[in-house]
């Protein structure tokens, strides 16, 4: 009992270690800043901001408001360093881990447990979404949470494999037409948090039901799940009906995702072992696509000899992530970190595979091994990545407020520079430019301007003004996209014909450039 205690102890001493690492001085990008800035206005301004249409267009988040009214509220607690504001997001992660380890215990046992939540502690995909000012840490502990109370009311009353399977089983509380009426509540309200987490939190209630579809012994259950799900709506209602058709009709219009390619697809195989959007080394990303395949190779083969509850979970991550490509040939809505719930579900099988299965041990042993190697490199590239979009922006404003002088104008090409940099330095003079009408970057509607009290200049000739000095904030990979269509950065166009470049300091792969007038 000790030993076992001691060993739990160990993996969540692990696991908050892992997401502890550089949460404070690890660069903080935009979407984070955006998130910060958003959060700390006052929720009738986030509303108006969210819900506000202009022309029809949507606002600048098409996420709904949960994530960003729990920041609100935690900030005023503890507040907005990014320590702070991302700790939310390791609370949030360490219950998830939690709550995993305690499912895979009841459906299998207490080793995979034990095993599982070893996997999550170190998986970096949780890992990463755990250190970040956004909602998907939010995302996968509903969807955990969900998840937990759909499958104890479907396996109610069958035989479970441990003590606590079979006390629930007996339980002879008031139910809800089947399952402890507990269970119902955990599935529906972990149901509800999932939509207002995200939007395409319903990929995953998708693959819920489809579980329930193909089990022919839980489809006796189906009526329950289906008043489940309408009391779920009926909660979800608010946003459903007053807000996401707005929010759908912005992202028909134009939308700064893409549709997937190749890239996008052989990454989704690799949700075990390092998915997250940073760019990895060669080797790296080759040792995680074959310890992945490996895998899921290993996991259909066994799953399918021995009809194992582990099959549930494939289908819980894999119906995603199938359905999501497959939606987005025709509407492009693919964000891998949206599939944060499909990988921590694909643990709970990798915890089957390798303590149930009976894999032979020099087997799984090096499966093991694999994973280990995959994880830790890819953490490695986790922590130390500094380049866009999330170069070192701190560090760029302790130059800017040691070299401005007054009279200086600071404009910044566009927003993913000026978000961060506001962040750090609310003090520090500078304006950003605003995104090209309808391009697939304008998301920053009017209203959400409005609500965050930060407006965009529509012009350079506006941004300058009179100024006979101009520190000049941009992405070099901005430049080479414009010229990749054959045209030169208009922006630069334009300082160069008047002014002249005296000095450029680089932060990773972010410029500051100083530009002084002709004559000046």
């Amino acid at each position: 009992m000790m030993r076992r205690r001691s060993l739990v102890l160990l993996v969540f001493l692990l696991a908050f270690g892992l997401r502890m690492i550089r949460l404070q001085s690890r660069p903080l990008w935009y979407d984070e800043a955006f998130a910060v800035l958003y959060a700390s206005r006052d929720l009738t301004q986030m509303i108006y901001g969210t819900i506000t249409s202009v022309g029809g267009a949507g606002a600048a988040d098409v996420h709904p408001l949960l994530y960003y009214f729990l920041l609100h509220g935690w900030m005023r607690l503890v507040g907005r360093s990014p320590l702070a504001v991302r700790f939310l997001s390791v609370v949030l992660g360490m219950v998830t881990v939690a709550l995993l380890w305690r499912l895979a215990a009841w459906c299998f046992d207490r080793r995979t447990g034990l095993l599982v939540g070893l996997l999550a502690a170190m998986n970096p995909f949780h890992v990463a979404y755990s250190q970040e000012a956004r909602m998907y840490a939010l995302l996968g502990l509903a969807a955990v949470v969900s998840a937990w109370g759909l499958l104890q009311t479907l396996m109610d009353g069958e035989a479970g494999r441990n003590r606590e399977a079979r006390r629930t089983g007996r339980g002879g509380h008031c139910r809800l037409a089947s399952g402890h009426w507990c269970h119902w509540i955990y599935y529906t309200v972990g149901a509800t948090l999932t939509l207002y987490a995200h939007n395409l939190g319903a990929f995953v209630l998708l693959a819920f039901h489809l579980l329930a579809v193909v089990r022919r012994r839980w489809r006796s259950r189906l009526p329950s799940l289906i008043l489940a799900d309408l009391i779920a709506l009926a909660l979800f209602s608010p946003w459903l009906v007053g807000v996401l058709p707005g929010q759908v009709g912005f992202v028909e219009r134009g939308y700064w995702v893409t549709p997937p390619g190749a890239e996008e697809v052989v990454r989704a195989t690799m949700l075990p072992a390092l998915t997250f959007y940073e760019p990895a080394p060669v080797w790296l990303l080759g040792l995680g696509l074959f310890t992945s395949i490996l895998l899921l190779a290993l996991l259909a083969l066994q799953v399918w000899r021995a009809r194992s509850r582990a099959g549930w979970f494939l289908l819980l991550c894999w119906v995603p992530v199938i359905s999501l490509l497959l939606v987005s040939c025709w509407r492009p809505l693919y964000l891998e970190r949206a599939l944060l719930p499909s990988g921590l579900f694909y643990l709970l099988a990798v915890g089957w595979l390798l303590v149930q299965a009976g894999l032979p041990r020099p087997l799984c042993l090096g499966v093991v091994v694999l994973l280990v190697m995959a994880s830790a490199g890819s953490l490695g590239v986790h922590y130390s990545y500094a380049a866009f979009p999330r170069p070192p922006f701190q560090d760029a404003v302790s130059y800017l407020q040691a070299q401005v002088k007054p009279g200086d104008a600071v404009v910044h090409t566009n927003k993913l520079t000026y978000f961060p940099m506001r962040f750090y330095s609310s003090d520090l003079p500078g304006v950003f430019l605003a995104d090209a009408p309808g391009s697939p970057q304008d998301t920053l509607a009017y209203p959400t301007q409005e609500a965050l009290g930060i407006f965009a200049t529509p012009t350079i000739t506006e941004a300058v003004g009179i100024a006979g000095r101009v520190w000049l904030v941009y992405f070099p990979r901005e430049v080479e996209e414009v010229r990749s269509i054959g045209i030169s950065h208009p922006v630069l166009v334009w300082l160069e014909g008047r002014f002249a470049e005296v000095e450029q300091e680089r932060f990773s792969d972010l410029v500051v450039a100083l530009y002084r007038k002709n004559g000046w």
